[in-house]
């Protein structure tokens, strides 16, 4: 066994493995959490109640719904633009939540769009009373591009390979492979003769 191998190569393993861990706790920045309340304490019978929410530009976005009332309510989540030729938001594509006749629901989904429209109906006979609060998780992107976080890996499991060979050849190469210090051998020299 050769110790000081063997304490190189763990340093260096350590080294590697910290480089790919370090990869997770970079991975993504700090959440931030917008909340939007939207309450109506008498909805009349067979209304509408169409409320919009803008969400800032962001590639790591998540979107939560949670709502209830006082009697079934048709409740749709539904991402949306800017209308063409007029003034507000239209729907973009089918809802991402859909309740219909329900007393509450909750949700949450990753967004594909800068702008959501939350539209509840009455459909009973009577008025109610609904409440929803929308939560809205921002996530900072990665501090690194993509050719970074590679660099970082491959720079990781190069040195872990390394370390792990040195290890192995540290715990299992004889330590006195060279033979015990002294005069070296003189190549000339051919084999001793043997004895009579």
């Amino acid at each position: 066994m050769r110790t000081g191998l063997v304490i190189l190569g763990s340093v260096i393993a350590i080294i590697g493995a910290g480089l790919i861990v370090t990869l997770f706790f970079l991975s993504g920045g700090p959440t931030t959490t917008s909340h939007f309340s939207f309450d109506d304490p008498g909805l009349s019978p067979h209304t509408d109640l169409p409320e919009v929410f803008a969400l800032s530009s962001s590639s790591h976005v998540t979107v939560g719904l949670s709502w209830s009332s006082s009697g079934p309510a048709n409740v749709s989540l539904t991402p949306a633009a800017p209308c063409t030729g007029s003034i507000g938001a239209c729907p973009v594509g089918p809802p991402v939540f859909n309740w219909t006749l329900n007393l509450s629901g909750k949700g949450s989904v990753t967004a594909n769009a800068t702008e959501y429209i939350l539209l509840v109906t009455n459909p009973g006979p009577g008025p109610i009373k609904f409440s929803a609060v929308v939560t809205v998780d921002y996530q900072a992107g990665a501090p690194l591009p993509a050719w970074g976080w590679g660099l970082i890996a491959i720079g990781g499991l190069t040195l872990l390979v390394i370390g792990g060979i040195a290890v192995f050849l540290g715990l299992f190469l004889p330590g006195g492979v060279y033979g015990p210090p002294g005069e070296p051998p003189d190549p000339l020299d051919g084999p001793e003769p043997p004895p009579p």
